[in-house]
């Protein structure tokens, strides 16, 4: 039997040669090995290798049809354009849909294709029709969406009774054309060409798969099968194998039935990726899976017989040794091939095309078919022939047999010898023997059929309902063995009566099937399916669909079901398919001049006439506009094949497909694929002996010889009657879905978390802030001793000694309170205090009264009024607290001799009349300023308890923002008490005010001497001149040492010519301070909160007179401490022309004058406006450029991408779906890309470092590079922002999308097609989105801690989260990669920075490696300390430079920055810091420590040094510098090297400095100083000029600072150094007036044009001096250049 169906022997002539070369071999393995068996082994094996397994023996056809024809090798191969047959009929006869002038697809189909199902075929059967299905899924696959998807609806009409059944008129049919080859569409001599996804060969696609690794996929990888449930079950017991493992990508719409998702796995894992369609399909999926496996095992069993009876297998060679998977799966796989080859051609193609073949299955001989044969009656191959499916095929002809789909399948058992049984017409789950359709069809609600019986009654004998022609029809259709009682046919409607076969044997809806056909088979076996088709008639081939096809295919999930038959006609519109009679000339047919042409049998058989005229009324009777498939299908014809167009069409696609194909079975004397006895092998197989050989209970009995054949002989059961939807369960009904219900609740929530996130991370930094303020607090209040001051009094307490405790309510403030206790005494003083704080004390020694008030509906509130005080409210825990309280306070009261009233109003108005603290300051603030209005003789409105009002000595002290127990205080406020009832009135108060404010200089001085002319006696004596000055001092903090207050007090006087004196009068007195008249004219005494400067004085004699330079005074009043305005600046701020200005010089005699100077200003407003944005211009013109620049770039970037996807990908992908905002996230998308990017630059420290010493430093403003950098990053924030939202809105127009559309638009995202991509998986699941989630909570927490409250109070954080930036780009690489709108540009945007940077950055890294010893350290006061510590190789600076330090004590990563205090000549490296927060506490504390306890100092970590604008002062013939506190460092370095400078006598380019020290005071800065003094002494040509202004004094025109003032110069004057820091330099009380002083500046240098200004210091300071640039900028002059640095 083996050697009957397999023709491998090998024949005698082989064996004869075989044996004398394995003999040669021999001889020569014996010769070569030495005769080593292994040798001679390996050599025989080589010998059975190259004959058993013969690879390149065979030419394997490939899985993806190229090189099919070598001439053509893209001939046949996968997503290729497919073949124009036909003209195009586009109306742009580029792409445009055609057919726009024919009428709606959907009334086409409704009126011409409709109609009753239940007519049979006269010869073809079921297993034909569901055949003929895979035939065509194994050439043609054409069903892909374009991708950028394309829809043009379909539009319904109104009332349409499946798609508008409410009659809403406004509905349409989603449709979307097919994919097309991108190469194409562009003109009209390139019209689209639509694709072809698979190869037009029959080369097994259907049962391999369309490429390599899906066949691999669905191999077993043993004995070349197929994947089974169990490759060691029979063939016939074996199904494909589960998807559950592999997931393979099968087509997965939902199954319409329920609409709802299913997981692919449910699939079984066939080569057809469209096979699990319906159940019919999937059965000749399983019947291919077989029929391979089938092959693989007779060929494996070819080798076992050969190897057990041919002498040339060497019996030491295992069955396992000989068997090889991977050529017998190929081997298989081509009989395989060829046999489906054989079967479609020789026992198909025949059925299908019966006017072509007429009966004779031979008709076109492979090697004599005219037209295609290459070589007549030798070859039937020809390379000349292309084998692509014709659009027409695809679109039109091939559909024909959509006419012949039954609205179901039967299944039988038996036959033969055996009853025929056929399962149940309706599903178990559907009442007995009925359904709406067949309700609606006769008009009866009862209708119901329990049995065959009932259902023959009703169509042929009840002549009620067979009034009309389809009852009669379906009556014929009927088996007659149905009336026969003793036939052996059985079929039932329903389970009643049904016993054989069970329930689950029912006949399967076709419409109820799609995409779940699994289920159906698993429940019964498949050999029901194969006996049921075949015993099955088709439906009539006529131009009546079944409604199966018609309105009831499967759809996606918004739109379950569609209309297939409107979906053809669309599609051949969509292909460009031209109408009915050009096909027919294109295939050489004659065209037709009417409708009634068509068919022969119009005017014949009345459906065809009634439906041509239909077909005539649709198209409006013009057959020019009449679409193919329309006009094709009424051409069908009564022999039941397609008609003359179809007819033609097919044969041609099939033809073309046979004889272009170089593998085709039988051309195998080329190809060599197979022998001669293989080949008619194969050509004796046929599809009956292929059944009965896969399957166990198909029989040779009980199946026809030609299933594709219906046979009338009873054995082979034919079908009981027709199908009909009449009695088959009802199709469900169409549903529709709204994708974006499932992220409805997405979208806001995934926003609400952003925006909670950013409040989090705001709130998370301002707690990290709070938290270190807290630290840093608690670490200096450890540093300094804290001795809790003892509140001295008698606790009030109960009558066991504890002490009471009531609430202090607020009256006025909604009931806040505060717990409190009572102290009495000492000294007539009432004390509230909590704990150890004390609250508030009441000085009672100038009362004689006050008043209690208990509320009489209240037990609990009590009430304390004083005069000239703000009142108590309290409230007791109990009634009885509240006696103690008031009967100990009245008890204490009347101790001291103070009365006391008790009242008892109603606790209502008690609050309501409570004077509170509020009330008092709001008095307290009219007080004043009715005081001051007085005094400059300006009218206010006084109210009378203003004038009732009196100050306490607290209150006085606080509006001079002095402790209460000065010295100051106490004199001041005796002297104005001139009633002396210890306060101060409203007339005392306005009197003394007057003094200084319009008094004389003597006046004044008269006022003064009284203070402090203790006894009164007209005298002042030396020492409380002394203890005046030193006073004074002490309110201001200011030390100077007896010997040095005794040297000041013994030069005044003897200045004076009191040299001899111990007292002095009041003349004395004005002798003694006659060279200070000035100041003393316009002393003032300022109070918090208001300005006396605003009080208008009367001018002086001078003013009136108008004299040159008189300034009135009501100006000079307003003037600070530096504003003494222009015509004494000069003389204020320094000498710039003396040889030896500090000592041998009056500082009255300075040479250089200055008066106000007329700017050359425009006279319009407008032209002022222009002058000052021309000089701005001017000043920072590079700033300007280098911005402009910038943002013109930006501007580029993000205009280029937005016209890109606003023009040319206007009807693209995404753009269509979420229009323009596409075009704004991608424009910031770039934007933001190019700003991040550049970014690194403004970082790239040493590269700066090392530019700024080259020809750029000219041409880049490099000290800009902070703010460049600040600039940058909230540009790159803004189109952050802008993307963010924009992909926002994106996102709901992607999540309101289909499934297919986003996997087309989407394409580097997988998901599983069940699986809804909602808005959390495009944001969470892909690599796009969730790195643009982390993407954005980094950027929040980046940015947040990069604030500059973040900065100041956060500042761990902001170094810890600024370091984010590593990950930050990281991500920003990871959200391109995705791909998901474009290809990665990021890249592109960061190489040159990020390489530059990254270079950068290696180069700190080396030298953040190097441990540096610290040599010295110094702890100096206010927190300061001085590190000095080797200076590492090759460290090269320059002074002004600054550098980052980490300490290994601490955290070794962490880096602070911090300018040098050393100069480059030094030998090692110094700085000084300031321990103002936790890092540079610890690191004082571990100095400290060390340094105390003799430990050598812990090393640190140098990066550096980096460049900053400091560095550049030389650059500027003058330079100002400013420093304030701490911000003096990188200024100390510029003055090491000035003093080196001087010493080796080399050139310096500045002509003059300045510099302005601002401190608090100068015993902050000791070290400081001693630079200054060397500078000082080391400079001989004048070159630097030194102002210090010491902040904690008053203003010098204040009088509380006056007197110093006054000491100040007279001690300079006297001595060369100031009082007060002992240097030459000029000291000033107060903060520098910056505008002035660079006004007078400009005037100085007039003819520079630029003057370079470096400050360094807390921001407030470097503020004020960049305003003062900016507005000295305004005008003609020298521009100032402002460098700065914040600390």
């Amino acid at each position: 039997g083996k050697k009957k169906l397999f023709a491998f022997q090998v024949r005698e002539e082989m064996k004869i040669c075989l044996a004398v070369l394995v003999s040669l071999l021999g001889l020569a393995a014996a010769f070569l090995g030495e005769g080593d068996p292994a040798v001679g082994k390996r050599i025989e094996g080589l010998v059975v290798e190259a004959e058993f397994e013969p690879e390149g023996h065979y030419e394997y056809e490939s899985y993806d049809g190229w090189y099919n024809n070598p001439a053509h090798p893209d001939w046949g191969g996968a997503d290729m354009p497919m073949e124009r047959k036909t003209p195009i009929a586009y109306p742009d006869s580029v792409y445009e849909m055609a057919g726009q002038d024919r009428p709606n697809v959907l009334v086409i189909a409704n009126l011409t294709q409709n109609g009753l199902t239940g007519l049979g075929s006269t010869s073809r059967t079921g297993f034909f029709i569901f055949f003929g299905q895979q035939v065509v899924e194994e050439v043609l696959d054409a069903q892909t969406a374009g991708c950028i998807p394309e829809y043009e609806f379909i539009l319904v009409p109104k009332c349409h009774p499946l798609f508008d059944r409410d009659c809403r008129g406004d509905r349409f049919i989603p449709f979307l054309r097919n994919r097309y080859d991108f190469r194409t569409g562009y003109a009209p001599n390139n019209p689209r060409m639509q694709l072809n996804e698979i190869t037009p060969w029959f080369d097994g696609g259907l049962m391999y798969g369309p490429f390599k690794a899906w066949t691999d996929a669905i191999r077993a990888f043993r004995g070349g099968e197929l994947a089974a449930n169990d490759n060691d079950y029979n063939i016939s017991d074996q199904f494909p194998q589960s998807n559950d493992f592999l997931g393979l990508p099968f087509a997965n719409p939902p199954p319409p039935f329920n609409n709802t998702l299913y997981s692919v796995n449910r699939f079984w894992t066939i080569g057809n990726p469209r096979g699990n369609e319906n159940p019919f399909l999937l059965t000749m999926g399983i019947f291919w899976f077989r029929v391979h496996n089938w092959w693989a095992r007779r060929l494996r069993a070819y080798y076992e017989y050969n190897r057990i009876n041919n002498p040339y297998f060497y019996e030491e060679f295992s069955a396992e040794e000989w068997e090889n998977d991977e050529w017998l799966f190929n081997r298989a796989r081509q009989f395989t091939i060829a046999t489906h080859q054989h079967i479609v051609y020789d026992e198909w193609l025949p059925v299908f095309l019966p006017s072509r073949f007429n009966g004779n299955t031979n008709a076109f001989p492979y090697d004599s078919t005219k037209g295609y044969s290459l070589y007549f009656g030798r070859s039937g191959y020809n390379p000349a022939i292309n084998p692509q499916i014709a659009h027409i095929f695809q679109s039109a002809a091939m559909r024909f047999g959509h006419t012949m789909v039954t609205p179901g399948v039967w299944r039988r058992y038996g036959g033969g010898d055996e009853d025929c049984f056929f399962g149940n017409t309706l599903s178990p789950d559907v009442a007995m023997g009925s359904n709406n359709y067949l309700r609606y069809v006769t008009g009866n609600e009862n209708i119901q059929f329990d049995n065959i019986d009932q259902l023959v009654t009703f169509f042929c004998s009840d002549y009620t309902y067979n009034g009309t022609d389809i009852f009669r029809i379906l009556c014929g259709s009927l088996n007659s063995a149905l009336r026969d009682p003793a036939t052996n046919l059985t079929g039932n409607l329903s389970n009643d009566g049904y016993q054989p076969a069970g329930s689950e044997f029912f006949a399967p809806r076709t419409c109820n099937q799609y995409w779940n056909p699994t289920v159906t088979i698993s429940t019964t076996n498949v050999d029901s399916f194969y006996l049921g088709m075949a015993s099955q008639r088709t439906e009539r081939e006529d131009f009546i669909i079944t409604p199966d096809l018609r309105g009831r295919v499967f759809g996606q999930l918004d739109y379950t079901r569609r209309d297939l038959m409107a979906q053809n006609l669309q599609r051949g519109r969509d292909h460009g398919l031209p109408d009915f009679n050009s096909a027919r000339k294109a295939y050489a047919l004659p065209p037709l001049y009417s409708f009634e042409d068509l068919n022969p049998l119009y005017g014949v058989e009345q459906d065809i006439t009634d439906n041509i005229e239909r077909l005539r009324d649709v198209y409006n009777n013009d057959l020019s506009r009449c679409d193919i498939w329309a006009c094709g299908l009424a051409e069908t014809t009564e022999d039941g094949g397609p008609g003359p167009l179809f007819t033609e069409v097919l044969f041609d696609q099939f033809m073309r497909i046979r004889h272009a194909d170089r593998f085709w079975y039988e051309n195998y004397k080329m190809n060599g694929l197979f022998t001669e006895e293989e080949f008619y092998m194969i050509k004796n197989l046929t599809v009956k002996t292929l059944l009965i050989a896969i399957t166990s209970n198909v029989t040779v009995d009980n199946i026809q010889d030609e299933p594709f054949r219906v046979s009338e002989d009873p054995k082979y059961c034919p079908q009981p009657f027709q199908l009909s939807e009449l009695y088959m369960d009802d199709c469900t009904q169409l549903e529709n879905f709204d994708y974006y219900d499932t992220s409805i609740f997405q979208i806001p929530l995934v926003w609400g978390l952003v925006f909670l996130t950013i409040g989090l991370v705001i709130l998370l930094m301002l707690l990290i802030a709070a938290y270190n303020q807290y630290r840093r607090n608690k670490i200096l209040a450890a540093g300094r001793t804290r001795r809790p001051k003892k509140i001295e009094g008698t606790d009030l307490t109960d009558s066991e000694g504890e002490i009471l405790v009531a609430w202090e309510e607020k009256a006025g403030t909604n009931s806040v309170t505060r717990l409190i206790s009572v102290k009495l005494g000492p000294e007539k003083q009432i004390k509230l205090y909590y704990a150890e704080e004390l609250l508030r004390t009441i000085d009672l020694r100038n009362h004689t009264s006050i008043t209690i008030q208990r509320p009489f509906d209240n037990d609990y509130y009590f009430a304390v009024k004083i005069q000239n005080e703000y009142d108590i409210l309290a409230r007791c825990k109990t009634y009885h607290d509240r006696v103690i309280f008031i009967q100990k306070i009245q008890e204490y009261l009347q101790s001291v001799g103070v009365t006391v009233e008790i009242e008892e109003p109603q606790k209502r108005v008690m609050k309501k009349n409570i004077f509170t603290k509020k009330a008092r300051q709001l008095l307290l603030e009219n007080f004043f300023k009715s005081v001051f209005a007085e005094a400059g003789g300006k009218t206010y409105n006084t109210q009378s308890n203003v004038l009732d009002c009196e100050l306490t000595m607290d209150e006085f002290a606080e509006s001079l923002s002095l402790k209460k127990d000065s010295l100051f205080v106490d004199q001041m406020f005796q002297l104005i008490d001139a009633d002396g009832n210890g306060f101060i009135s409203f007339r005392e108060f306005a009197d003394m005010t007057v003094i200084f404010s319009k008094g004389s200089p003597d006046e004044k001085l008269e006022l003064m001497f009284r203070m402090y002319d203790v006894d009164g006696n007209g005298q002042l004596h030396r020492d409380e001149f002394k203890k005046m000055l030193k006073s004074m001092m002490e309110m201001v903090n200011a030390s100077v040492t007896s010997d040095q207050l005794e040297t000041l007090v013994d030069s005044m006087f003897a200045a004076a010519g009191f040299q001899n004196k111990e007292f002095l009068t009041v003349d004395d007195f004005k002798v003694l301070m006659r060279d200070h008249k000035e100041e003393l004219s316009n002393a003032k005494l300022n109070v918090q909160g208001l300005d006396a400067s605003e009080i208008e004085v009367a001018p002086t004699k001078q003013e009136e007179a108008g004299g040159e330079g008189a300034v009135p005074s009501r100006y000079r009043a307003r003037e600070n401490a530096t504003a003494r305005a222009r015509r004494t600046v000069i003389r204020a701020y320094g000498r710039t022309t003396k040889q030896d200005p500090r000592s041998s010089q009056p500082e009255d005699s300075s040479q250089v004058t200055i008066t106000t100077t007329k700017r050359d200003l425009n006279a319009t407003p407008i032209g002022r406006h222009i002058a000052v944005f021309l000089r701005l211009v001017e000043n920072y013109k590079l700033h300007i450029f280098y911005l402009s620049l910038f943002f013109l770039v930006t501007a580029g970037i993000f205009v280029e991408r937005a016209y890109f996807y606003s023009i040319e990908r206007e009807h693209a992908g995404l753009r269509r779906i979420a229009g323009n905002g596409v075009t704004i996230t991608r424009g910031a998308a770039s934007g933001m890309m190019w700003a991040f990017s550049v970014l690194l630059l403004t970082m790239a420290r040493n590269f700066m470092t090392y530019l700024r010493e080259t020809i750029f430093n000219y041409y880049i403003p490099f000290d800009a590079h902070i703010s460049f950098h600040k600039i940058i990053a909230l540009t790159g924030l803004g189109f952050t922002v802008m993307h963010c939202i924009g992909h926002g809105i994106n996102f709901y127009h992607i999540s309101t999308q289909t499934a297919s559309d986003l996997s087309c638009l989407f394409r580097e995202v997988y998901t599983r097609s069940h699986i809804l991509p909602k808005f959390s998986f495009w944001l969470f699941l892909t690599m796009t989105g969730f790195s643009a989630f982390v993407l954005t909570l980094v950027t929040v927490i980046m940015y947040v801690f990069a604030i500059q409250y973040a900065r100041r109070y956060a500042f761990q954080a902001f170094w810890f989260t600024h370091h984010m930036y590593i990950v930050f780009y990281i991500l920003m690489f990871l959200h391109g990669s995705g791909r998901l709108v474009q290809d990665p540009l990021f890249g592109n945007f960061f190489l040159g920075p990020g390489i530059i940077y990254t270079l950068d950055q290696v180069i700190s890294l080396s030298r953040r490696k190097a441990e540096v010893a610290v040599v010295r350290a110094d702890i100096l006061p206010s927190q300061v300390i001085g590190v000095y510590f080797k200076r590492p190789p090759g460290f090269d600076y320059i002074a002004g430079q600054w550098i980052r330090i980490a300490s290994l004590a601490q955290n070794p990563g962490e880096y602070h920055p911090f300018t040098l205090s050393s100069a480059p000549h030094e030998e090692n490296l110094s700085l000084h810091i300031r321990a103002v927060g936790p890092w540079t506490h610890n690191f004082r504390e571990v100095f400290s420590h060390r340094k105390n306890n003799g430990l050598p100092y812990p090393k640190v970590l140098v990066d550096g040094p980096f460049g900053e604008g400091h560095q550049d002062w030389f650059r500027f013939e003058v330079a100002v510098l400013v420093g304030g506190g701490i911000g003096v460092t990188p200024f100390a370095s510029i003055l090491k090297e000035l003093v080196h400078r001087f010493n080796i006598g080399a050139r310096v380019q500045c002509k003059k400095v300045y510099f302005i020290w601002v401190t608090r005071t100068q015993h902050q800065f000791e070290w400081m100083a001693d630079i200054i003094r060397e500078a000082e002494d080391a400079d001989t040509r004048g070159l630097l000029e030194v102002h210090i202004f010491i902040t904690q004094f008053f203003d010098k025109f204040d009088l509380r600072t006056a007197m110093l003032y006054i000491a100040e110069r007279h001690f300079q004057r006297i001595s060369g150094r100031s009082l007060f820091t002992g240097m030459r330099a000029i000291s000033h009380f107060g903060r520098p007036d910056f505008n002035v002083f660079f006004d007078s500046l400009a005037a100085e240098h007039n003819l520079l044009p630029k003057i370079g200004v470096f400050s360094c210091g807390p921001p407030g300071m470097t503020n004020k001096v960049d305003e003062a640039c900016a507005a000295n900028n305004r005008y003609e002059g020298p521009a100032f250049i402002h460098h700065y640095e914040n600390f």
